[in-house]
């Protein structure tokens, strides 16, 4: 349907370019009309009578008509020629009719008589266009020119094609004209008319003629150019430019070889060359049109049927240029309408099996059309009686269709160009990012399988044997030399991205080159190769990233190994303008000289042993070049085949100052060398703390793999592992029991390890429930992001088991000492009796002492009881029954209502027989906080109402008190740390904060001024 479309759009254009073409053809024609005298007389019987006609100087008359023709012979001028009889002959024609059939060589005179008005004698011209193939023309008896060699035999005759002008000046109203021409090929005579007018408007005429042809030849010559010189420029691309420069070319000789004919007033060729030269221009336009369209939309053309065309039109240029004249004109018109025929149909053929989906192609369709048209029509004026100046027209509109249609190409491949160049980024991009999901993909299961295995060597209760353990040591060091290769493909990508992040500082090379001698020494098992280090003690410190610099040494010398079957691999330092240059000397087998240039480029290795190099990626001597530059320094090589090779890299001097702490190797190291990873020895969680329970840690994460590796490497830390594979399962797990840690991965689906942070942080603080994100990038805002969600620490993938335990290790201790402080906060806020209390008390005593002995009896045992369990060390548990709480209250609110009398009213809205365990001092500072500042702010007292409602799954306790009451402001303000300097404030944090930890949900507070407070917290059964 497109298809169809679109051929409806293009035939419709096509018909519409020939009208519009057609149409200026037309209007030429017109404008040519206007050249002619519009009242031109005819010749009749040889005469032209002019007189009484007005001569201008643009205008000519065409002296068509009967001329008196003499056959076979040459009339002189002012001689008698009575004798011999003229015959009437149609002129311009061919004066085949005149002679016999079987005559080759025809000779004869035309003559002509021109009467003039004698007041309006002129200098007037002749123009002739075409008379085949000789003539001298004589006016009034005087030669005024010719061209060839007019004669009255074959072997005197010289032909010539070249139209010429001649001016002569009457001296009398009566002009005789004699014309002497001659023809070898019996096709002579005047075939075009003869012009005739004031000398000035025949050279108007002329120079029109002439100057369009000259103008259209030489707009082609500068294309030929151009197109020529581009061809040079892009000769490997394309010959589409090649053979349209000798398109071009074919284009200057055809209008140069035809019409007037231009070439051949400088070129003199003879007359046959001057047909032939015309006919093979025209032959190569033909043949060149669909070899352009062939190189333009190659692989789209019946390239069988072009070779025979091509070789055609070849065979026919051949014979043209070998066969004599008489030959090639009784073949000409046949075998010059198959080249124009074939030449319009192949172009045609071309473009529909291209089915062309590019809007430029109807450009080169209209131009060859238009070339087509052109050659028709110079067809049609050479085999016809009509005189037609050069039209130009034709050539000029085929020249802007090429142009535009290279121009659209252009703009097309430009705009495609661009957006390839877009898309090969975007690409580029996703090849990238590619690269590093892909190293993070991998890495997990590698490092899971790392993880495990370390875990089975370090598993203390089941003992492996010997051989066991080699084994899986064994295994643990291929992991973790993967592992690197991974890493190059993510640190060539922040290389790319320039987001590698270098922290320059004092580094002492020899310790560096230590640690990785000691490192890659497993590489060399099975090799007769020694390490060796000649780095003096003395040497300076170098300013370097210590974490960069292990890794630039690492890949050096493991690849000196990869390279080195037996004999010495050396590490050696020297410094030279302050500069450190540290060299990496190997005996291995060495590298090609042609090779040196691109071993540092990415993705490449050397080709000397394609087994070896099959190690690895070819990016780790990119990767260290690029690092040595960032760090303000250069990596350069020298080999030679079979003697080894030396690498050196330089390092800038250190110039800071010299008490500057000396910095541990860091974890990269420990995550390569094995030895260095068994030599951590964590504490468990029960050594640290008091706790008997196990802590709980709360692991999230949508791959059940992750969980499975992360539940085995700290299952064995004596933890209680809990996973869940969304955010919306854990926070149902965080309302539902209590958790010391909460591991979360940062990529899941619907809700990240972000947001799953935010909403933890909305109800526990970083002390009260830690969080440890796992994060598989690395970036500043990545981790800055973490961090601002609430994060307390960040473990990145693929995870070390080893740092993953020291960093949950260090958050659950954190955790548990910060409850086991809370606690002791309550217990010694509690301690902390006020004095004016006590004093209170004892006077309160002292007073019943006179008046009620039973009664202070009663207070004094209350106010010891009191005393006892404010000092009781199960204020430090964690949690205390029920009726140990409660004895409290009763004994502290018993004091109070002793002391206060009908100003306190207390009401027990409790089930003392109720089990349950709460977090000591939970309840008491709640009903300390009512009484003092509730009740007891108003003169007349107040109510404090003690109530435990038991519910489904829980059960709520509420201090009721009818008090003073607070404000919305004095409420927010509450918990904050302005208020931390009142007891009653600390005394109430400290309870928010305990409930929090253990049932993760605190106070709720319902206050009103003037109207009392109700505090409630929920504990579940």
């Amino acid at each position: 349907m497109i298809n169809r479309i679109k051929t409806s759009k293009w035939t419709l254009i096509i018909v519409i370019f020939l009208v519009v073409i057609t149409g200026i053809r037309l209007i030429w024609f017109s404008f040519l009309t206007t050249l002619d005298y519009a009242d031109s007389p005819t010749i009749n019987d040889g005469v032209l009578d002019l007189r009484g006609h007005e001569f201008n100087n643009k205008q000519t008359f065409q002296l068509s008509g009967d001329w008196e023709f003499y056959p076979s012979k040459f009339i002189s001028p002012n001689e008698p020629n009575d004798s011999v009889s003229p015959i009437q002959l149609d002129t311009p024609h061919k004066w085949n009719t005149a002679f016999e059939d079987d005559q080759s060589f025809t000779f004869g005179t035309y003559r002509l008589r021109i009467f003039l008005d004698a007041e309006d004698l002129h200098t007037f011209g002749l123009r002739l266009n075409k008379l085949n193939n000789a003539s001298t023309v004589y006016v009034n008896g005087e030669r005024v020119g010719g061209s060839g060699q007019a004669a009255t035999t074959e072997e005197q005759h010289k032909g010539s094609s070249v139209p010429y002008t001649v001016a002569f000046n009457p001296d009398q109203n009566e002009v005789e004209i004699l014309i002497h021409a001659s023809s070898s090929r019996n096709n002579g005579g005047i075939v075009k008319p003869i012009r005739f007018g004031t000398v000035e408007a025949v050279h108007y005429q002329n120079l029109l003629s002439i100057g369009l042809q000259l103008i259209l030849c030489i707009v082609l010559l500068l294309h030929s150019i151009y197109v020529f010189i581009l061809y040079f420029m892009r000769s490997a691309v394309s010959k589409s430019l090649l053979y349209l420069t000798l398109l071009f070319i074919s284009g200057i000789i055809t209008v140069l070889s035809s019409d007037d004919k231009i070439l051949f007033n400088f070129v003199s060729v003879g007359y046959d060359w001057e047909i032939k030269v015309a006919y093979l221009s025209y032959i190569c336009v033909g043949a060149l049109i669909p070899l352009v369209i062939n190189q333009l939309f190659p692989n789209l053309v019946n390239q069988k049927a072009l070779r025979y065309f091509i070789i055609y039109c070849l065979l026919y240029m051949f014979f043209m240029l070998v066969a004599p004249l008489t030959y090639v004109l009784k073949t000409v018109k046949i075998l010059l309408v198959i080249v124009l025929i074939g030449s319009i149909l192949t172009s045609t053929i071309n473009f529909r099996k291209a089915k062309i989906d590019r809007d430029e192609s109807i450009f080169l369709l209209l131009g060859c059309l238009s070339i087509g048209i052109n050659i028709i029509w110079a067809t049609v004026n050479s085999n016809t009686l009509i005189d037609m100046m050069h039209y130009p027209f034709d050539l000029i509109i085929t020249l802007l269709c090429f142009t535009a249609f290279w121009f659209k190409r252009f703009f097309r491949i430009t705009l495609e160009s661009k957006q390839l160049a877009e898309k090969l980024q975007l690409e580029n991009q996703r090849k990238d990012e590619f690269l590093v999901n892909t190293s993070h993909e991998l890495r997990n299961p590698l490092h899971g399988i790392s993880n495990i295995t370390q875990t089975l060597l370090d598993d203390k209760t089941n003992p492996l044997k010997d051989e066991q353990k080699q084994r899986l040591s064994t295994l643990v060091n291929i992991s973790k030399r993967m592992s690197f290769m991974l890493n190059d493909l993510l640190d060539v990508t922040r290389l790319k991205e320039k987001t590698l992040q270098l922290h320059l500082k004092r580094t002492h090379i020899q310790s560096v080159v230590a640690g990785v001698i000691d490192m890659t020494k497993l590489m060399t098992e099975g090799k007769p190769v020694q390490l060796q280090i000649h780095i003096p003690d003395t040497f300076p410190a170098v300013l370097a990233d210590e974490n960069r610099l292990i890794q630039i040494l690492f890949n050096l010398i493991h690849n000196a190994i990869k390279f080195t079957d037996k004999g010495t691999i050396t590490v050696r330092a020297t410094i030279a303008k302050e500069m450190a240059h540290i060299h990496i000397e190997d005996t291995g087998i060495g590298i090609q000289e042609s090779e040196l240039n691109k071993i540092f480029d990415p993705y490449e290795q050397a080709a000397i042993n394609a087994e070896r190099a099959s190690g690895g990626f070819g990016l780790g001597l990119n990767i260290c070049k690029q690092l040595v530059e960032l760090q303000n320094g250069t990596l350069r090589v020298q080999s030679t085949k079979g003697e080894g090779s030396v690498f050196t890299f330089t390092l800038p001097i250190y110039k800071g100052a010299d008490d500057i702490e000396e910095t541990n190797m860091p974890f990269v190291m420990e995550e390569i060398n094995e030895n260095l990873a068994a030599t951590v020895d964590f504490i468990t969680p029960n050594e640290e703390h008091s706790v008997k329970t196990k802590l709980k840690i709360l692991i999230v994460d949508d791959d059940p793999i992750n969980l499975d590796i992360l539940r085995t490497i700290l299952e064995r830390e004596d933890y209680q592992i809990i996973s869940v594979t969304s955010a919306a399962q854990a926070i149902e797990r965080i309302e539902r029991e209590p958790y010391d840690l909460v591991i979360s991965d940062v990529m899941m689906p619907q809700v990240s390890g972000y947001d799953l942070t935010r909403m933890i942080r909305k109800r526990f603080s970083a002390s009260e429930l830690p969080v440890l994100l796992l994060t598989a990038r690395t970036r500043t805002e990545d981790v800055l992001a973490g961090f601002k969600s609430g994060a307390n620490d960040y473990v990145t993938k693929p995870i070390d088991s080893w740092e993953l335990k020291a960093r949950v290790h260090a958050l659950t201790n954190l955790k548990v000492t910060i409850e086991e402080r809370i606690r002791m906060e309550g217990a010694w806020l509690q301690s902390q009796i006020q004095p004016h209390f006590i004093f209170n008390t004892l006077n309160s005593i002292a007073a019943l002492g006179q008046i009620n002995i039973t009664k202070m009896h009663e207070l004094l045992e209350e106010f010891s009881h009191y005393l006892r369990l404010s000092f009781d060390f199960h204020n430090a548990d964690p949690v205390v029954p029920l009726a140990y709480e409660l004895s409290l209250v009763r004994s502290y609110l018993y004091i109070e209502k002793t002391r206060f009398g009908d100003r306190l009213s207390i009401e027990w809205d409790t089930d003392d027989n109720m089990e349950i365990l709460i977090p000591p001092l939970s309840i008491q500072p709640l009903v300390e906080n009512a009484v003092k500042h509730g009740v007891l702010q108003y003169a007349n007292g107040g109510k404090i109402i003690i109530r435990l409602k038991e519910q489904a799954d829980q059960i709520k306790f509420s201090i009721i008190d009818n008090g003073k009451g607070m404000t919305e402001e004095e409420m927010k303000q509450l918990f904050t740390e302005e208020h931390s300097s009142k007891r009653t404030s600390v005394g109430l944090r400290n309870v928010e904060r305990r409930l929090k930890q253990f049932y993760g949900k605190g106070l709720i507070i319902e206050s009103s001024p003037n109207k009392g407070t109700t505090i409630s917290f929920y504990i579940p059964k």
